[in-house]
């Protein structure tokens, strides 16, 4: 580390749950000390979507992760993971980072064994409340591992240190209600229902949304903005050719728009969304993904729902229907959003990016000071410069 700039790996991606994190980081980085960045990801991901035309540094591993895999492709797992460190080991040496940080997903795996080899400092970040597979096994090889929920502690077994800083945030731009609406093409003044999946979309989401959204621009003053993937919004556009009333996109990367426009959301509770949510003060019904892993999505909603800040329904139950019959009670009733709005706001951290770059800052300079000591001999002189 430089006296003002840090030089970090940041590792992970798949899906924006592991990559926007990231993204958050290196801004607060950037704000504290400095920073220059590589991001690592594997073929195939979201990363390649999300970094396309962004100023950042991509490097893209061959290989991906093991969920929903073929038995021949977890038969050569082991293999292309071995391949996937030594190009990784390369990336290290040329670019000769100062902490790799890791947030999940197979690159992640990738980039914090090649660094565990390199004897380059490592920080794991944990979105969910119930730590993947990949952050669970590295836990012990790393020096820090920033978690967004307390939950999570215990589930961390071996970790030498966890510190709970909540999911970090992109620092969104500001933007009015008015701004918003007209960038998106809608209405402003009508109330507004957002579907979301994530970064990719969320079928069941996308079929009970459509389906609540036929009948009730029928029948109400309302309006759907549909964040519906690559596979559903043409699908979705189609159905509703003829009215304004529903607007459906593949994706959002101004995604501070939506939620200016939102009264009311409908989302997968993955930890980006929960904490952005959160944080914009949008009163939402979580929907969990069913097959994720621990039904971390589950409890990553736990804590807002004990609380009366949010609604949940079980995918399985999830239908236009009753869709409809969740959306019509909080459009029309004011008194209980804006409850739900606070109480939202008042659990979100403020600054989850900003302490976690001082725990990545702590790291390195952790790191700086005990090579320091080892190159000093008591009496004076020095041993050989270590990393």
């Amino acid at each position: 580390m430089s006296a003002d700039r840090l030089r970090v790996v940041f590792a992970g991606g798949g899906t924006g749950g592991h990559i926007y994190p990231a993204l958050a980081m290196k801004q607060a980085l950037e704000a504290a000390v400095g920073v220059d960045a590589m991001f690592v990801g594997a073929t195939g991901g979201m990363e390649e979507r999300i970094f396309a035309g962004r100023p950042e540094r991509l490097e893209l591993l061959p290989g991906r992760g093991l969920r929903g895999a073929s038995l021949a492709t977890r038969l050569l797992a082991p293999m292309r993971l071995m391949s996937a460190v030594g190009a990784g080991s390369r990336l290290l040496r040329e670019f000769s980072p100062d902490v790799v940080v890791g947030t999940g997903g197979y690159a992640s795996a990738a980039m914090v064994i090649a660094a565990v080899l390199a004897g380059v400092p490592r920080v794991l970040q944990e979105q969910n409340s119930v730590p993947g597979l990949v952050n669970r096994r590295l836990a012990p090889f790393a020096q820090r591992v920033l978690a967004s929920f307390e939950s999570s502690r215990p589930r961390l077994r071996g970790a030498r240190e966890v510190i709970v800083t909540g999911n970090p945030l992109r620092a969104l731009p500001p933007v009015s209600r008015p701004e918003a609406a007209v960038r998106l093409g809608i209405s402003q003044d009508r109330p507004t229902v957002l579907i979301i999946g994530g970064s990719r979309g969320a079928h069941s989401l996308n079929l009970a949304g459509a389906d609540a959204a036929a009948v009730m621009v029928e029948s109400r003053d309302v309006q759907f903005l549909m964040l519906a993937g690559p596979d559903d919004a043409d699908a979705i556009s189609s159905r509703f050719s003829t009215t304004p009333d529903v607007r459906a996109i593949p994706y959002l990367e101004e995604i501070e728009l939506a939620y200016a426009v939102a009264d009311v959301a409908v989302a997968r509770s993955g930890a980006s969304s929960v904490f952005e949510l959160a944080r914009a003060g949008v009163p939402t019904v979580f929907v969990p993904y069913p097959w994720a892993a621990d039904d971390h999505q589950r409890l990553n909603a736990a804590e807002l729902l004990a609380m009366d800040a949010c609604v949940l329904i079980d995918d399985a139950d999830l239908d236009g229907a009753r869709l409809t019959d969740t959306l019509v009670p909080l459009l029309d009733d004011e008194t209980r959003r804006r409850r739900m709005s606070t109480a939202m706001l008042d659990w979100a951290p403020e600054d989850a990016a900003g302490r976690a770059a001082e725990a990545i800052v702590a790291t390195v300079k952790k790191k700086s000071e005990s090579a320091r000591r080892a190159q000093t001999i008591p009496g004076g002189g020095l041993i050989g410069i270590s990393r």
